[in-house]
């Protein structure tokens, strides 16, 4: 008895490891350039890409390229979704601050929070830049829609703090299962504000530390 009860305690370690192997990304390449937040995201506006289509739960997708998109930034939250319809293509979302409000620190002023597909900020009275608006300018919440696997790992597996590039697309999604329709459209904009003010990223790549997973 004793031995079948080491026996089923070294599989179960063996088996635990094993999961820990298989739900962890894997680096496609290292880059050891410094990640620079205080950028400005890239942005590209382009027409007549192919659209991306692909069938997930009885629903057909298209998803169509609007821009090219990459942005450096410090992530201020992560927050994985497993409920809800935009998780059939979406499972995390990640909000960035970048260029002013990341060099000169005042982000740390700031709580920040996500919740129902949105992300948030509190600051107090002493805050000396009182104005929504230039918070919106230099922070995001990217809807994250990966374009591999190993995309998708490496995007849920970040936290707060991380330094990270992201690249991919900014897109626009249609869906279509029988009578029923579903659209999603990313912003165009870093001065927007509000519902459709943030990015709906293709994730083709990301970059965290010296860690690139395609």
């Amino acid at each position: 008895m004793k031995k079948i009860s080491n026996v089923l305690h070294t599989s179960l370690i063996l088996l635990f490891f094993l999961f820990l192997s298989c739900s962890r990304p894997v680096p496609t390449n290292y880059d050891s350039s410094e990640i620079n937040a205080a950028e400005e995201p890239i942005q590209e506006n382009i027409e007549g890409e192919p659209p991306i289509t692909f069938e997930k739960k009885g629903w057909t997708f298209t998803i169509t390229p609007k821009a090219h998109y990459k942005i450096s930034g410090e992530v201020i939250s992560a927050k994985k979704y497993h409920y809800g319809f935009n998780t059939l293509l979406s499972p995390v979302d990640i909000a960035l601050v970048f260029g002013e409000l990341y060099s000169n620190g005042l982000y740390t002023q700031i709580k920040w929070s996500q919740s129902g597909r949105w992300y948030w900020w509190k600051y107090g009275p002493s805050f000396p830049k009182q104005d929504d608006r230039y918070i919106a300018r230099w922070s995001s919440n990217n809807h994250i829609i990966p374009a591999t696997d190993n995309v998708k790992k490496a995007a849920k597996s970040v936290s707060r703090g991380d330094l990270i590039v992201l690249e991919g697309y900014l897109v626009y999604i249609d869906g279509k299962k029988g009578d029923q329709s579903f659209w999603w459209r990313s912003s165009l904009s870093r001065t927007d504000t509000g519902d459709g003010s943030c990015e709906v990223l293709y994730l083709k790549r990301i970059k965290i530390g010296e860690n690139v997973y395609e």
